[in-house]
């Protein structure tokens, strides 16, 4: 419940520094936004591939799942504010140089690529020290609401960077997008640097090897946490693919160009916005797990009716109910991953949890490959019967998944057992 002069709905900018970090997440929102709706874009460009699409999305997701599995050890290990700061200027100046090379008409495929696994690095590094640094300021208590009003920060600059960035795509160029995607890893930086909560970081003693190892063990040896990271790989694989191949929905299926694409994206944003809000309004909710499996089971089934549809109102209408279930899911996901973590291993289950985003966007190759052979309405129809399914398949497990059960309780009480500085000495549960 609300400490007295608070609002269930605002709970986390109770904490002077969350409003920085809210800022923060804005800008790199906005960035995030234009890059995504730029990136496939360039590729069709480049190429005219659906299949070089889905390779595209899938190599910047192996070179995020790498760096991952390393970066959560040093998130860790490194003051997290600090370690952001330097993800975001390299992330605003690898734009900057792509953004050139479009400008002059030099870019070519290769040049893409490249900046996709510098994306996929600042990625492996940036979440999961924003996830510890989030938590280190607000609390467990306050996690649900702040996360929500992450994502509500990445739903309003989607709507209006979507459709601006649709717009700048088919009038000045897909090239300029790039400048405003530095720009905008530049504010992020400004704001992150304005920070002055009460940061705590946490850091581990062991060697490094070890800790990457002891993080593995912790993960495998906990039932909700393992359980929560599988669920995660099948929905980035067959879900979250459907943002990679919009360009090809917009171009090839509703025919609508790139300010259509503005439109779609800006419509996903929207839904996530409206679902955003009604989660901030709830506060905390004590069975996350039942929002966290229904909002994973909409979120395939209306992939699915995405996928088929051939009429673009249709499309928008639905691409918004996308949108708001897919946020829900996100945050519930990182709201639970969070609060199950011992604050000695979190940054490291965190960078699993991006690992598995990673990992799963070879997936989202398969989905390019699928579009190519049997077209992309039947490859998003299965993708999202994919993941509705898996979802459905949890729901005997959502003893385990809600902190209220036995055996959730059973499992954060003893993941608050775990040393502070001791990684490597992790229960068995």
């Amino acid at each position: 419940m609300p400490a007295a002069g608070e609002t269930r709905f605002s709970t986390a900018f109770q904490v002077p520094g969350y409003r920085w970090l809210w800022l923060f997440s804005l800008f790199t929102s906005l960035a995030f936004t234009v890059e995504a709706l730029s990136q496939g874009w360039v590729v069709l460009q480049l190429t005219n591939s659906v299949l070089i699409v889905g390779l595209a999305a899938g190599f910047r997701g192996v070179s995020q799942a790498l760096f991952s599995v390393l970066g959560g050890p040093i998130v860790d290990r490194i003051d997290r504010r600090r370690l952001l700061l330097g993800a975001q200027l390299a992330a605003a100046l690898g734009a900057l140089t792509l953004a050139f090379l479009l400008l002059g008409r030099t870019a070519r495929v290769w040049h893409v690529f490249m900046y996709l696994a510098l994306g996929g690095l600042v990625t492996a590094i940036s979440r999961p020290a924003a996830g510890g640094l989030m938590y280190d300021v607000v609390g467990p208590r306050r996690l649900l609401n702040a996360s929500a009003f992450q994502f509500m920060a990445a739903s309003v600059v989607r709507i209006a960077g979507a459709v601006a960035g649709g717009f700048v795509i088919d009038r000045l160029g897909v090239g300029n997008n790039f400048l405003l995607v530095s720009a905008a890893y530049c504010g992020g930086s400004v704001a992150l640097s304005l920070l002055r909560g009460p940061v705590v970081t946490a850091r581990t003693a062991e060697p490094f090897v070890r800790a990457v190892t002891a993080g593995f063990r912790y993960v495998l040896s906990t039932p909700r946490i393992r359980t929560l990271l599988l669920l995660s790989l099948v929905v980035e694989a067959f879900g979250f693919g459907y943002q990679a191949m919009m360009p090809v929905m917009a171009r090839d299926v509703l025919k609508v160009g790139g300010i259509g694409l503005g439109y779609l994206t800006a419509m996903a944003g929207v839904g996530q916005l409206v679902a955003t809000l009604l989660v901030a309004s709830r506060g905390d909710l004590r069975n996350k797990g039942t929002l966290l499996i229904s909002a994973a089971v909409g979120f395939g089934l209306f992939i699915a009716v995405f996928g088929v549809s051939p009429w673009f109102p249709f499309s928008l209408a639905v691409v918004m109910v996308v949108g708001a279930l897919g946020s829900t899911y996100d945050t519930s996901m990182s709201t639970m991953l969070m609060m199950a973590a011992g604050d000695a291993v979190r940054g490291r289950v965190l960078g699993l949890y991006y690992s598995t985003m990673g990992v799963s966007a070879i997936g989202w190759l398969g989905v390019g490959a699928v579009g190519a052979l049997l077209g992309m309405p039947a490859a998003l129809a299965l993708s999202g019967s994919v993941v509705a399914l898996a979802a459905l398949g949890l729901l005997p497990k959502l003893h385990l998944l809600n902190p209220g059960g036995r055996a959730g309780a059973a499992e954060e009480q003893s993941s608050r057992l775990i040393p502070q500085g001791s990684g490597d000495n992790l229960p068995e549960v």
